[in-house]
């Protein structure tokens, strides 16, 4: 039982999943989410930005739209398909892709451990582009 008191008190102060820091915003402004199946879904960044998931009036934020994660019946938005940001087991979330053409990580609420995946919430709430 000291152990693993010791060892929580040591891990604790490290993330072990791939939490948003304020600081990282810059990283993900303007990112480009990327379906498994090369579907467009928006980018990531201020709600003013007509193409943001964040902005109401885009396509990408609607919960009509079959390119919307925040869609609850398409493959990107339900909590089942392995396509989904919203199924924390989803065995190919849609890519975040950078500016510059590189990965940054998946859209994904997650599983936790997983240091690759961001929360599409975590990420509007951090960089507050809501």
């Amino acid at each position: 039982m000291k152990i693993n008191c010791i060892l929580i008190t040591i891990l604790m102060p490290f993330p072990i999943f791939g939490e948003v820091n304020s600081w990282e915003c810059s990283k993900f402004e303007g990112a480009t989410i990327i379906a498994s199946d090369g579907t467009p879904l928006g980018k990531l960044g201020p709600r003013w930005e007509s193409d943001s998931i964040f902005n109401d009036s885009s396509e990408h934020s609607t919960s009509w739209s079959s390119n919307s994660i925040f869609n609850s019946s398409s493959d990107y938005g339900n909590t089942y398909s392995s396509d989904s940001v919203f199924n924390d087991s989803a065995s190919t979330p849609p890519r975040i892709i950078s500016e510059e053409g590189e990965e940054i990580g998946k859209l994904s609420v997650g599983p936790s451990w997983d240091s690759t995946r961001y929360d599409p919430n975590d990420i509007k709430f951090t960089c507050d582009w809501d």
